[in-house]
């Protein structure tokens, strides 16, 4: 899923269908002995076989990638899977209640909602890290100031203002910044060349709303080193 298109299904390579196929049986609710287990101990026992079998062929798909994954289980099943998941970034809000009964679109529009809470958290720990880079001389809310640190590959992390728009120029060598009255031929997003250029040099770049933004300012950065 994305901010702004319709969820769209992803095939992945050895996904279980359910959890009696991924363990060989007809169900999971058979109370008769099969070896050392019987009863709920042997369908958590076959749940976990389950979840670490969805673990895996989630793992190929996402294996160095750093993308938000959510959950969507019922409560039993999913705590089972948080206890063998091995990709780092698994939300840790879930969408509760069985998958089975809410569409695509149903589900989607559930994981905005969660994805909500953690861009909540995310740019509260951010401001959080600002404040105290500030307080040493390495963070700043001043474009002109802003724009030369990412020409200096100095910004570690930088909140910009989406909707935002300065025309002009940046320098090549040094970041100064040429506004221009209009855009023309001869500039460009300033804003967004300095995202770029942030990216270019491994920063993180978060375009987020200008509420989110500290100062009414539409940058915000923090530095590697004072500058």
């Amino acid at each position: 899923m994305s901010a702004d298109l319709p969820a769209a299904t992803v095939q992945l390579a050895d996904l279980p269908t359910d959890a009696a196929s991924a363990v060989g049986q007809a169900t999971i609710n058979d109370r008769s002995p099969r070896g050392r287990i019987t009863g709920s101990e042997g369908k958590t026992v076959r749940l976990r076989q389950y979840a670490r079998q969805v673990d895996r062929a989630l793992r190929e798909r996402l294996s160095g990638r750093d993308i938000p994954l959510v959950l969507a289980a019922v409560q039993n099943l999913g705590a089972i899977f948080r206890s063998v998941n091995t990709y780092p970034h698994l939300v840790a809000a879930s969408i509760e209640g069985s998958p089975e009964r809410l569409s695509d679109g149903e589900l989607a529009l559930a994981a905005r909602s969660v994805l909500d809470g953690v861009n909540q958290e995310r740019l509260a720990d951010w401001r959080e890290r600002f404040v105290e880079r500030r307080n040493q001389g390495r963070a700043s809310t001043d474009v002109a100031q802003v724009a030369r640190a990412a020409t200096f590959e100095a910004v570690q992390s930088l909140l910009v203002d989406m909707d935002r728009v300065i025309d002009g120029r940046l320098d090549e060598t040094d970041g100064r910044i040429e506004e221009a009255e209009a855009a023309g031929a001869g500039s460009y997003g300033i804003l967004d060349e300095i995202a770029r250029r942030v990216l270019l040099a491994g920063g993180e770049v978060l375009a987020v709303r200008q509420e989110d933004l500290p100062d009414a300012s539409p940058v915000a950065a923090i530095l590697r080193y004072p500058l």
